[in-house]
């Protein structure tokens, strides 16, 4: 079942498209990653607290949304990154465009997902 001349130029488009999200949704999956363990307001060190090393803005509605919004932008970017080996995968073997397609259109919803404000 081979594909088109214009098939295979689409799928190659993709791609080519494919790798740079990828490397942008890999970015953005460090810091996020990173974002996470550097938490703002940083941790209660005070040797006598009963809190320490807990982090001191833990209780603040803005702390919360930030650690919220973090969980949801490295969940999305990892099922982007998820998503592009997927589509590279499938390269591999017979390469249908339709699956191609299907699968790159999941990953730059996620990678947007991401991006958005809440």
């Amino acid at each position: 079942m081979g594909e088109g001349k214009g098939d295979e130029k689409q799928h190659e488009k993709i791609m080519q498209a494919a790798q740079i999200h990828l490397v942008v949704a890999t970015l953005i999956m460090t810091v996020t990653f990173t974002a996470g363990f550097t938490l703002p307001g940083g941790f209660e060190s005070d040797t006598n607290s009963p809190n320490k090393g807990m982090a001191i803005l833990l209780r603040r509605t803005a702390f919360r949304a930030f650690v919220v919004t973090d969980a949801i932008a490295f969940t999305s970017s990892a099922a982007a990154v998820f998503t592009y080996f997927a589509m590279a995968a499938s390269v591999i073997s017979e390469p249908e465009l339709r699956v191609v397609m299907r699968l790159y259109k999941i990953a730059v919803f996620c990678s947007f997902w991401q991006c958005q404000p809440l």
